[in-house]
């Protein structure tokens, strides 16, 4: 995994989104993941599918869920029942984020897997983005 970008700064207030790309990926049909962040300096304000998983046309489906007490977002993309997994590079999700407030912090994929389409884990390695709000 990785973020991009990799260090974001913002002013107060303002939108900005991030992608969360999987590069060199094998057979990939299911990614669940889990992103941490600061709810004092960001709120989610989105979350929507990125190419990868689409890449040949299927739709994918999405699933998140927000606990911004703790500023910790589960997501689960997932390519529909009988396609097959996919390979290649590219942004698994978009996220975006408002600036609540100045202070500096960090995007981090706490836990990241990837599934192939018997839904076998596939080993992946987390990533972090520097976050500076002004």
């Amino acid at each position: 995994f990785s973020l991009d970008p990799p260090s974001v700064t913002q002013a107060t207030g303002t939108s900005f989104a991030v992608n969360i790309l999987l590069s060199g990926a094998q057979n990939v049909y299911s990614v669940p993941l889990q992103v941490s962040y600061d709810p004092k300096l960001l709120q989610v304000a989105n979350v929507s599918n990125g190419s990868f998983l689409s890449q040949d046309g299927q739709a994918v489906a999405l699933v998140h869920r927000d606990d911004d007490t703790t500023g910790t977002l589960q997501i689960t993309a997932t390519r529909p029942p009988g396609a097959g997994g996919v390979t290649g590079q590219g942004a698994i999700v978009t996220l975006t984020f408002v600036a609540k407030a100045g202070g500096q912090g960090t995007l981090t994929i706490s836990k990241g897997g990837a599934r192939d389409p018997g839904m076998q884990a596939i080993p992946v390695v987390g990533a972090v983005a520097s976050v500076t709000i002004q």
